[in-house]
């Protein structure tokens, strides 16, 4: 059985924690195989930045997102601004990108890397 690896955004990974939605079982159960769960560092750092100076709901969801991402994620080496980093990790890996950003999800269609929104 084929391990794919899989690169999350912050719109998606803070959908599990301000929404409720199990987006990495969703994740697992679609793509049918193991997954293992990336995000760039620079995603690492936007849910860091959004824990300190979100707006309280945000925030909160960002301080539990960032401890969950932190036990249970890949951190992909990326220098680049977030949205960047999510297109270049996910080429370079061959991964498959998981956004409900949509200027995001253009750019990834756009460069034929696999989605699921």
């Amino acid at each position: 059985m084929k391990v794919e690896c899989v690169v999350f955004d912050t719109s998606a990974i803070l959908l599990m924690f301000t929404e409720g939605l199990r987006v990495i079982d969703q994740v697992i159960e679609l793509i049918n195989s193991p997954i293992i769960p990336m995000i760039p560092y620079p995603i690492l750092n936007e849910l860091i930045k959004l824990s300190r100076l979100g707006r309280p709901r945000v925030a909160r969801a960002s301080s539990n997102a960032l401890n969950y991402v932190i036990n249970n994620f890949s951190i992909a080496n990326a220098t680049d601004s977030p949205d960047d980093s999510v297109v270049k990790v996910s080429s370079r890996y061959g991964c498959v990108a998981v956004t409900c950003d949509m200027k995001l999800l253009r750019r990834l269609r756009q460069a034929g890397i696999r989605l699921y929104t």
